[in-house]
């Protein structure tokens, strides 16, 4: 029996609803129909939650690692904490435990602060960030939504100035917030220029940097890997002072760190 229909068969055993699963595993809808599915794999993080709330069980073969269903009980079982700390199915749970713990102590001890990661794939299915007042002749505004499994609205910010502002990208942050890529003829040096924000987890804004120089660019996606934020677009060249036929648009990638500075 593969992963996905273990994960079903547990699931029904138990009278949930994918709604139900993915509110007690922290992710989304969308995530727990893609592994019933088996479109995707699970996380690390999620596939220990699944083996704690469907207690699933890992079992070790010569040829590959299985996971079979044990028989589900009503009653809770007081597991020694000695049991809980060198159990397998727990070995995802105290990897992250770790790592939290780590990041703490590190924070109070040494003063570093924790370097940013997105969240797992899965779990932005309900956060859009897009374009919105466009029916003015003289502006554009940006608009970040974040919905619960519901549909129902959490967080709602808008940004932008007083002239074109276009979204392109959202980035969640694990340790709370979001960067905001897109485009902009309010801010920046140019007619437009690629726009990058940060916000906290309430939406407001911490920083925001422009890129960009007298002609146009415009932003389209945003990364982050090992604390560095892959910006991809597009940058206009000229060879006239001034817009023309004679300018081109060309691909446009590069770094920054997760303050906005050049790399």
């Amino acid at each position: 029996m593969t992963l996905a229909e273990q994960v079903k068969a547990a699931r029904k055993d138990r009278n949930w609803t994918q709604a139900e699963i993915a509110k007690r595993c922290g992710v989304t809808l969308r995530t727990i129909q893609r592994i019933e599915k088996g479109e995707v794999t699970p996380s690390a993080y999620t596939l220990g939650k699944l083996i704690e709330l469907l207690a699933l069980e890992q079992e070790k073969s010569s040829q590959n690692l299985s996971l079979s269903v044990k028989t589900h009980s009503l009653k809770s079982k007081l597991i020694p904490l000695a049991t809980l700390a060198f159990s397998k199915r727990n070995l995802p749970k105290l990897l992250l435990m770790f790592t939290a713990m780590t990041l703490i102590i590190g924070s109070i001890f040494w003063g570093f602060t924790p370097i940013p990661t997105t969240l797992a794939e899965g779990e932005i299915d309900q956060i859009t960030f897009s374009t919105i007042n466009c029916e003015s002749t003289t502006s554009c505004d940006m608009q970040l939504t974040v919905r619960d499994l519901n549909g129902n609205i959490q967080l709602q910010k808008t940004f932008g100035g007083t002239s074109y502002d276009k979204a392109s990208a959202v980035l969640p942050i694990s340790v709370g917030g979001y960067f905001l890529l897109g485009s902009t003829s309010s801010f920046g040096a140019g007619n437009y220029d690629i726009l990058l924000i940060r916000t906290d987890e309430k939406g407001a804004v911490v920083w925001q940097k422009t890129y960009g120089g007298f002609f146009n660019e415009y932003g389209e996606k945003i990364s982050l890997k090992d604390g560095i934020l892959t910006i991809e677009g597009f940058q206009q060249k000229c060879i006239t002072a001034n817009v023309s036929n004679d300018c081109l648009m060309e691909k446009w990638i590069f770094g920054v760190d997760t303050n906005g500075n050049f790399l």
